[in-house]
């Protein structure tokens, strides 16, 4: 979805602006677990964590060094494991970072706006069905 989907949505860049990244990341549900990966472990150690981690992948925007704009979270259904929820930003999609008309052009005749109507649309596009 970031390589591929998103990049035709992006906005170009400003001459001598910061320039938006867009990123996906794993993020771990439940805080009270060792992280993922520490100095020091073994391969084998961060694949048995991997493995029994509650995790969600997130798509995140940064631009420079600050910590980032969680743009939509995926998290896996504990109940039907072939599903996932999707939860996208509401706030408004920075000028910066996506290109208003190219998202309003694909956007059109859809219900909603926004990420949470372009992260739909673009799964339903690919392939995917809403539950």
């Amino acid at each position: 979805m970031v390589r591929e989907w998103l990049q035709p949505f992006r906005a170009e860049p400003a001459t001598k602006a910061t320039r938006w990244v867009i990123q996906s990341v794993m993020e771990e549900v439940d805080e009270d677990q060792p992280p993922l990966w520490e100095p020091g472990i073994s391969t084998e150690e961060y694949e048995r964590r991997l493995d029994e981690a509650n995790l969600r992948w997130c798509v995140r925007a940064t631009a420079g060094r600050g910590k980032g704009t969680i743009l939509a979270r995926f998290s896996m259904c504990d109940d039907r494991p072939d599903s996932f929820e999707v939860a996208c930003s509401t706030d408004p999609l920075p000028a910066a970072l996506f290109d208003p008309e190219k998202v309003d052009e694909y956007l059109k005749g859809r219900p909603n706006r926004g990420m949470q109507g372009l992260i739909e649309a673009l799964l339903n596009d690919n392939g995917f069905e809403a539950v």
